[in-house]
């Protein structure tokens, strides 16, 4: 051996020892190192999609804007009737085939007033006994008054003779379907079915409309006793003996309806 080629061995020895060389353990694995192709890829984001595939990540979800609740008790003495404005829902619109469709409507019952006399004292009153039939009073027990606040339509099902709304012709800046939604109406904590024929208004494109208005075309029948909506006072207890004093003023039967439009809500829908 040389004196340059001991050098260089002692050198490399000092620098082993200093722990400047990798010693192998042979009980790990050594880590496989990423192509360069596959580190690139990881890095960068995710690209949105766009054109076809963005039209379908998106959903068909609409808020709904504006709602009517009324409702009219045609009782052999009086004719009680209400109404509520205020509410909300979303409408899940299939333009591809409207039986498809999805939704829910909720109208709000602390919102709702009654005008069967026109005259404003006599009105209060009955809307304050109304509310309260309904454990949605002003003296309500909040945690009734907030399980009660809201009625609500879910549509399960749709039929119409004209699934494809492409296929509606447009008038007026609008196409009409004349449709039948089965549902579920949740009031005062009880559920029943109902079958509501509907006129539907759609605007905008038809393979996207931009606002929907759905209005019930006949009133369902809603029974009071169904949902236990009976005399109250504010606090929600019973009043006995109230119905029979009552009498004829009020009837089991009560003749519901509908009238709710949504707008395109953007962005995506989960």
């Amino acid at each position: 051996m040389t004196r340059s080629t001991l050098a260089t061995a002692l050198l490399i020895s000092g620098v082993c020892a200093l722990g400047g060389c990798d010693k192998k353990d042979e009980g790990a694995k050594p880590a496989e190192a990423k192509p360069a192709e596959s580190q690139a890829a990881a890095a960068k984001p995710m690209a949105a999609p766009s054109g076809a595939a963005a039209a379908e990540a998106m959903g068909h979800a609409m808020v709904v804007s504006k709602v009517k609740g009324s409702f009219l008790i045609d009782a052999p003495l009086e004719k009680i009737k209400g109404a509520s404005e205020e509410g909300k829902g979303t409408l899940d619109v299939d333009p591809k085939d409207l039986t498809k469709s999805k939704g829910e409507i909720a109208i709000k019952l602390t919102s709702l007033s009654t005008n069967t006399f026109g005259d404003k004292k006599k009105d209060d009153s009955q809307t304050e006994h109304a509310r309260n039939w309904m454990e949605v009073g002003p003296e309500s027990p909040a945690a009734k008054k907030s399980q009660f606040e809201y009625v609500k339509l879910t549509i399960k099902s749709v039929e119409t003779a004209t699934p494809k709304l492409a296929d509606v012709k447009e008038e007026g800046g609008a196409r009409v379907v004349k449709a039948k939604v089965t549902g579920d109406l949740w009031l005062h904590g009880v559920t029943s079915q109902k079958v509501v024929p509907v006129t539907v208004t759609f605007k905008g494109p038809a393979d996207a409309p931009t606002e929907v208005t759905i209005k019930s075309d006949e009133p369902m029948p809603v029974s009071l006793k169904e949902h236990s909506i009976m005399p109250r006072d504010g606090i929600g207890s019973f009043l006995n003996g109230a119905l029979e004093k009552i009498g004829k003023k009020i009837d089991d039967k009560v003749q519901v309806s509908v009238e709710a439009t949504a707008t395109k809500k953007l962005g995506r829908v989960a």
